[in-house]
């Protein structure tokens, strides 16, 4: 069966039937002679459009967890609890998690380019269904342009229905997976299961009374199952609660990367030499870029900055970016935030020190939307920083490795993102200042063209300057022969060395 059909035929059949044309004299006659008309289409073209949204964030969701692996999507995990887990169904959620399920270049974000606005139709589909809702946009005329771009938008999501073609979803050993062409099918459970119409499928709308119950709705004809199917949940929801117990170590742990790296750690002393030299100098630029071809040693070169700064006791958190989850920008503000609070700081909360009950909630039960991520992040680096004695008078240093490969998980992100103030609604206000005591180290395999324009626009954010780093080229004759001297090699040897290794 293909749930989708039903809704998507019902919207393209009322707008026909009513043969309305979303030009202003044409809405403007409904919206004044034919209300109850355009309410049903609206309505009909609601229903079909969260389906939509719903259902497509059910079959990424499914193929992430199915594809991923439980260490590195750990996170990921989280954001789907915690985003279901909602008081009452939201479309917003929804969207939280087709964006964090969306694989770049895949099919589902190729059919949702952003406008000139930055916004998806599925952005521009949640925010016309909450105004709609709350009566925010009513049936009146002086909301005909508000009803002509919401029509337009749901016009736009009907015409996305293709992903969804020569698709259907069948029930197998009481499972449900979806099958869609020669590709392999993808079991749905538990986010679609069984409801009280033996055959249809239910798809999870939420958690209710306080959380302990689930619901589902009918994707065939819209009606809600009895809450009493929750065992399946828990099974899936409680080894994510038990990974996340465990903190930034068990979510993401550098430890055996740092080591190897370091062990084979040779040649770089020079530039190690000048990251610390200006970590340690007051200077004005804040960000040090680091680029280069894959290859170059960018990995091994953070080992060794970051090893040489906890030596001389100066406070760093660091990522490096690879694989599943761990590429989410979204994730690694998971990460630092833990990072800090395993540190050496005053309380038990490491580094963070809060006296705001808010903030303690979130430090306890992070938030799962994005920008309350940045947010939080933000608040605890400018208001909430107290390290040690040990770490008294010295900077602090974040780390990413391998930035641009972020944007492997989720497009959508942006490191600037973290730069700005937001609003309530998630938009920008300003730009957020870095505090001073801050030094912020990218390596990337090559600088983005508008990186250094972006980051001079962006609050008081600077980038430093350095001919060795930017790019990071390879050995030179005399760091190979200064690396290799101790083994007492020939000098065939070390001319061969640097003849195949292409070094510079």
């Amino acid at each position: 069966m293909n749930p989708f059909e039903q809704y998507h035929s019902r919207y393209l059949k009322l707008k026909n039937d009513y043969s309305l044309k979303l030009t202003d004299s044409n809405l403007l006659e409904f919206i004044e002679k034919e209300p109850s008309q355009l309410n049903n289409l609206i309505m009909a073209g609601m229903g079909m459009s969260t389906l939509f949204l719903r259902m497509g964030a059910v079959i990424q969701m499914s193929k992430k967890l199915h594809d991923g692996d439980s260490s590195n999507d750990a996170l990921f995990l989280k954001q789907v609890m915690d985003n279901l887990r909602e008081t009452l169904p939201s479309d917003t959620s929804w969207k939280n998690l087709w964006y964090a399920s969306m694989l770049a270049e895949s099919e589902w974000e190729k059919a949702i380019p952003k406008d000139s606005n930055n916004n998806t139709a599925l952005d521009r589909f949640v925010t016309f269904r909450n105004k709609f809702v709350h009566q925010s946009i009513r049936l009146v005329p002086e909301h005909l342009n508000e009803l002509k771009k919401g029509l337009n938008t749901i016009d736009e999501i009907a015409k996305l229905f293709d992903l969804f073609a020569s698709s259907e979803i069948v029930l197998i050993d009481e499972k449900y997976f979806w099958i869609k062409g020669i590709s392999p099918r993808l079991e749905l459970h538990p986010f679609v299961q069984k409801g009280e119409q033996d055959g249809l499928p239910y798809l999870f709308q939420g958690m209710y009374e306080n959380k302990l119950k689930a619901k589902f709705i009918n994707t065939i004809y819209g009606d809600e199952t009895k809450p009493e199917i929750n065992n399946s949940l828990d099974e899936k929801f409680q080894p994510i609660q038990n990974a996340l117990k465990g903190g930034a170590g068990q979510i993401f742990d550098h430890t055996e990367r740092m080591q190897y790296y370091l062990d084979c750690f040779v040649g770089r002393d020079r530039e190690v030499k000048s990251v610390l030299d200006w970590i340690n100098i007051d200077s004005k630029n804040n960000v040090m870029p680091i680029y280069s071809e894959a290859g170059m040693g960018k990995g091994a070169l953070t080992a060794g900055i970051i090893d040489g700064l906890m030596k001389e006791n100066i406070p760093v958190m660091y990522h490096y970016c690879s694989s599943g989850m761990a590429n989410s920008l979204h994730a690694i503000l998971y990460h630092f935030i833990l990072q800090g609070k395993k540190m050496q700081g005053m309380n038990g909360a490491g580094v963070w020190k809060v006296e705001d009950e808010i903030i303690k909630r979130k430090l306890e039960r992070l938030p799962s939307r994005y920008h309350d991520a940045i947010k939080l992040f933000q608040t605890l680096l400018s208001d909430c920083y107290s390290p040690t004695n040990k770490y008294k008078d010295r900077p602090l240093v974040i780390v990413i490795d391998g930035l641009d490969e972020a944007a492997l998980v989720n497009s959508q992100l942006k490191v600037s993102d973290w730069f700005y103030n937001y609003n309530d609604k998630d938009e920008v206000e300003d730009n957020w200042n870095s505090p001073t005591y801050i030094k912020w180290i990218f390596t990337y395999r090559s600088m983005p063209i508008n990186m250094k324009d972006g980051f001079q626009l962006k609050g008081n954010f600077s980038l430093e300057e350095n001919k060795i780093l930017q790019p990071l080229l390879g050995l030179t004759e005399e760091a190979v022969r200064n690396a290799l001297k101790k083994f007492d090699v020939s000098e065939e040897f070390l001319n061969a060395v640097i003849e195949r290794g292409a070094i510079l």
